[in-house]
């Protein structure tokens, strides 16, 4: 539910016919598809082929240059998938034991379906009743100010407070493979479709820490990658992929301390890329802090480029919120 769609399927005077769009209904007899001309009511026994495809392009230009944001955004939900999500109209909110901000934030596509200071009030319900604190994710075109955009205005105004910018960098696969085709191949590379105890061993501390909660959510992602550098127990170096249709999202790169700056980091792209290209995912995407100056660095001699630009917004502790009026 909720993918991009295309379905093949015959008619009644067996023809056949396709449904492009998005696949909003799914029952035993019946696929309902929004197609731009409305929806479309399938029979299942009916349909010949089915197949996931991309997001449309929004503007001119490459593909990982013309997606929107907000189907960019949509699309990388895939890739750090939450335990818990609830549409509120358009917008999903997200619930993973307090573990990233992907997981436990609310994520605005669209109309709420009620006006926003309800939308907001909610959503801060929404999360008291799984007592954690509410998260909102405002994005926007790269640099915009927060106050500038309608909802970034809203949370503002009610005293939240936003944290450090992230930022959203995409690339054309083959454009990446190319940067890092004088790369040796590394013998010790190793690639698994399912998160291990290894991988974990060779990730961040946060990550092991929330080994338990982080093994749930990748068991989620419908299509990873998991690639392991070194031959001791404990990997050299880890990242991994998750895989869309059109896309591939780069995630976790992380070298053990005492061997960076040892060119491991390309090593792992280098592998990610390699999976991403056999997977024919012609478009690359990742997130990254805007204040982690050599990660952006490296991603940038790559090809990559920012996207888009995102932050959270959460309500400020409760003893620096201004009083009411009395």
């Amino acid at each position: 539910m909720g993918d991009r769609v295309v379905l093949r399927f015959r008619d009644a005077d067996g023809s056949l016919t396709d449904a492009l769009g998005d696949l909003v209904g799914l029952d035993e007899s019946t696929a309902v598809v929004r197609t731009r001309r409305g929806d479309v009511r399938v029979p299942r026994a009916a349909v010949v082929a089915a197949k996931r495809v991309p997001p449309p392009p929004s503007r001119r230009g490459r593909p990982h240059r013309a997606i929107s944001a907000t189907d960019l955004q949509e699309l990388m939900v895939g890739g750090m998938p939450p335990l818990e999500s609830q549409w509120l109209g358009r917008w999903l909110l997200r619930a993973a034991d307090g573990y990233t901000g992907r997981g436990n934030s609310a994520l605005p596509l669209g109309d709420p379906g009620l006006d926003v200071e309800a939308a907001l009030d909610q959503v801060e319900q929404w999360y008291a009743d799984r007592e954690q604190p509410a998260l909102m994710q405002v994005f926007g075109p790269v640099g915009f100010e927060v106050a500038d955009d309608p909802l970034g205005a809203a949370v503002l105004a009610r005293g939240w407070q936003t944290m450090p910018r992230t930022l959203v960098m995409t690339a054309a696969t083959d454009d990446v493979a190319l940067a890092l085709a004088q790369l040796p191949d590394d013998p010790t590379a190793r690639v698994a479709e399912a998160v291990d105890a290894r991988w974990i061993s060779g990730a961040t501390p946060r990550e092991q820490q929330h080994e338990t909660t982080l093994t749930a959510m990748l068991g989620q992602v419908r299509d990873g990658r998991y690639v392991t550098l070194g031959a001791a127990e404990v990997p050299d170096a880890v990242g991994r992929l998750a895989v869309s249709p059109g896309w591939a999202g780069v995630f976790a790169v992380h070298v053990q301390e005492g061997l960076r700056r040892q060119g491991l980091a390309r090593r792992v792209l280098a592998a990610l890329v390699r999976e991403a290209q056999r997977a024919d995912a012609g478009s690359l995407y990742l997130q990254v802090t805007a204040d982690n100056g050599p990660a952006v660095a490296l991603y940038r001699s790559l090809g990559f480029t920012v996207h888009h630009d995102y932050v959270y917004a959460h309500p400020a502790p409760a003893e620096q919120r201004p009083k009411p009026v009395e």
